[in-house]
């Protein structure tokens, strides 16, 4: 049994296709993990905007209510400096 120059070259050939073929597995599966990595992380981003709208609106709505307070306190204040104006 010789080795002929056609066998090497083919299994010079076989191991670089082997090699290549090895490599393109690890940067799809790279590939596809980060796929799903970067979906995984769009799904908390767009939660954690949501949950920052909610607590803005709950402020504000909140803030609404102390002006309210507010005002409505700096009006009974203003009556009653007015009466005491007019009861003097």
């Amino acid at each position: 049994m010789t080795v002929t120059m056609a066998d090497i070259w083919m299994l010079i050939l076989g191991s670089v296709v082997a090699i290549i073929g090895y490599f393109l597995k690890v940067v799809h599966n790279d590939v596809r993990n980060n796929t799903e990595s970067l979906g995984k992380l769009k799904g908390k981003i767009e939660l954690v905007e949501q949950e920052s709208r909610l607590k803005y609106q709950a402020m504000q709505e909140q803030t609404q209510l102390e002006i309210k307070n507010l005002a409505r306190s700096v009006a009974e204040l203003s009556d009653a400096v007015k009466q005491l104006i007019i009861n003097r």
